[in-house]
């Protein structure tokens, strides 16, 4: 059984089993599979007695970690999840020297959905429902003072993949703005702001970086090096759209924070209003006589009940 050390007493940690049994203040869940691991402990995947719900459970196994992740989680108690697309939690308790965060559960994170993937491009449906689901979340964040510190891939997770929902998760960083001191190492490399490198004075905007550095590698992957005819991919009937969010990745992805755009100007931008967007799609004559319409969900796609085609994504990129 693990074993950690905090100060100098020393605690044994619960080794927990698929078919266990985890006592809470609203119910008693049992493990049905384990859905990941890190540092910090498990994910399980649980069923609560007597209901039909599954949940997400964070098992922690360093007690004081795990509180201060529920104190982060208090912080935004505040905000609804849905409305602003956070992981939602029910409740916290401590089982056997563990703490327990009980969570909604999701499908999978952006990481694993590029792995799955391959890298190839990501449609700019994707990108532009992600952008504003997640923009919203980072202006709500904003609204209260509070800095998420951790934007990631792994943190944003389908909530449903099908109506192109996401949720922010993972908040075990999350701190009010006021208390990010200068010098502060916060965010993994890959998506770390410049101020912080650069031990500059920090705040919400740490975030709109990182988020921005999500948004480029769910774009653009890993397509210019794969793509055997880049002209392909450079097509005309997406070349406005595209162009928006290029626009867009430059504001978000400004060295100087007091220039990079805010989550409440991002909302404001074309690429989500789509205000000064050409039509993107449009169904060709020889299509119309196989009976496709063009689906009214402005993101461009003609449907009928067989097929289902992004007309500006060339069939190399397309999502299975």
């Amino acid at each position: 059984m693990d074993k950690y050390t905090k100060g100098n007493k020393k605690t044994e940690a619960l080794e927990l089993m698929v078919g266990h049994y985890l006592v809470g203040n609203q119910g008693i869940y049992k493990v049905q599979e384990f859905l990941g691991e890190g540092g910090f402990g498990k994910v399980a995947r649980c069923t609560k007695l007597g209901s039909p719900e599954i949940y997400a459970i964070k098992i922690i196994t360093n007690v004081q970690e795990g509180k201060e992740e529920f104190e982060s989680m208090k912080l935004i108690q505040v905000l609804d999840p849905d409305e602003n697309h956070l992981m939602k939690m029910y409740e916290c308790f401590s089982f056997q020297n563990v703490i327990c965060l009980v969570y909604e559960i999701l499908e999978e994170s952006l990481e694993d959905f590029l792995i799955k993937n391959e890298c190839k491009a990501t449609p700019l449906t994707y990108v532009r429902a992600l952008a504003q689901q997640m923009f919203q979340a980072l202006k709500a964040l904003k609204s209260i003072g509070v800095v998420h510190c951790d934007i990631k891939l792994d943190n944003i997770m389908f909530a449903d993949k099908n109506s192109l929902k996401f949720k922010l998760i993972d908040f075990g960083l999350a701190v009010e703005s006021k208390e990010l001191p200068i010098g502060t190492e916060i965010q993994v490399t890959r998506f770390r702001a410049p101020e912080v490198i650069l031990g500059l004075p920090l705040d919400e905007s740490v975030d709109m970086w990182a988020l921005g550095m999500v948004l480029a590698c769910v774009y653009f992957a890993d397509v210019l090096n794969r793509a055997k005819n880049k002209d392909t991919f450079f097509t005309r009937d997406n070349g406005d759209w595209r162009l928006s969010f290029i626009d867009l990745l430059k504001c978000i992805l400004q060295v100087n924070p007091q220039r990079r755009i805010t989550p409440s100007q991002a909302l404001e931008h074309d690429f989500i209003t789509m205000k000064l967007i050409r039509p993107i799609c449009s169904v060709p004559p020889n299509l119309q006589q196989r009976g496709l319409t063009v689906k009214s969900d402005g993101f461009g796609c003609i449907q009928n009940r067989l097929i289902s085609v992004i007309w500006w994504i060339p069939p190399t990129v397309m999502i299975q």
